[in-house]
C-alpha cells in the first residue's frame, strides 16, 4: 500500500470512528455531516468525497459488494457446490474485520434505528439476489428456480448466524479471530448436516 492509500484509509478510519462515537452518543438522527466533520478536523469536502451520504458511515461495513457471488464464481467449476459455497462463505468470514469495540458501535446504532436497520437488510437481500444468480449460472438452472432460490437463503442464513454472534471475546488480531470464526462455522455446519432443518408439509387435506 503506497503513502497515499495509507493517507486515505487513515482518514476514512477516523472520519469512522468520530461519527461512530457520536452516533452512540447523541444519536444519529441528532448528528450531522457538519459535526462530524468538525470532529475529525477534515473539511466538510472531505468527508462527502469519503461519505455521499450519512448512512453510508454506518452501512458501509455491511455493504457486501456481490462479495459471496464472486467467490462463487472463482471457484473450480468440477467443485461441488456445496463445497464451493463453503470456499466462498470462508472468504468473506475470515476477511478483516473491524475491532470489537467497532463491532459494538456498528451494532448499537442500527439497533437504535430502524432506517439504518432497513438499509442493511436491501444490502443483504441484494447480496442474496447476486448468489441466486451466480448459483443458477453454476447448475445451468433459472435463477428463479427453488433450488438455486433456498440454497441461496440457506446459505446467506449460516452467514447471518456467524455474523450476528457475540463477537465480545474474540481475539482482536485477525488471524486469530479468522480461526475462531471458522471453529464457529465448522461446528455450525456440522450441526447443519446431522440434524438438517425441517422442511414444511402441508397436511393431506389442506
Amino acid at each position: 500500500m503506497g503513502l497515499r492509500e495509507r493517507n486515505a484509509a487513515h482518514t476514512r478510519e477516523l472520519i469512522t470512528g468520530t461519527a461512530l462515537s457520536l452516533f452512540v452518543e447523541q444519536g444519529y438522527d441528532a448528528t450531522t455531516m457538519e459535526e462530524i466533520a468538525e470532529g475529525a478536523e477534515v473539511s466538510t469536502s472531505t468527508l462527502y468525497r469519503y461519505f455521499p451520504s450519512k448512512d453510508l458511515l454506518v452501512i458501509g461495513p455491511f455493504e457486501l459488494r456481490g462479495q459471496m457471488a464472486a467467490e462463487l464464481q472463482s471457484r473450480p467449476v468440477d467443485e461441488p457446490l456445496a463445497l464451493a459455497l463453503g470456499h466462498a462463505l470462508t472468504a468473506l468470514l475470515t476477511t478483516p474485520r473491524p475491532g470489537t469495540d467497532r463491532i459494538r458501535q456498528l451494532r448499537m446504532v442500527l439497533d437504535s434505528n430502524a432506517g439504518l436497520r432497513a438499509r442493511a437488510l436491501e444490502e443483504f437481500v441484494r447480496e442474496r439476489m447476486l448468489l441466486e444468480q451466480a448459483i443458477a449460472e453454476r447448475t445451468g438452472r433459472a435463477v428463479d428456480d427453488v433450488f438455486c432460490q433456498m440454497t441461496a437463503r440457506q446459505t446467506m442464513a449460516v452467514l447471518e448466524i456467524v455474523g450476528m454472534r457475540d463477537f465480545a471475546d474474540v481475539p482482536e488480531d485477525n488471524a486469530s479471530a479468522a480461526r475462531e470464526i471458522l471453529e464457529f462455522m465448522r461446528g455450525l455446519l456440522g450441526a447443519l448436516e446431522s440434524d438438517p432443518p425441517v422442511v414444511p408439509q402441508l397436511a393431506p387435506d389442506a
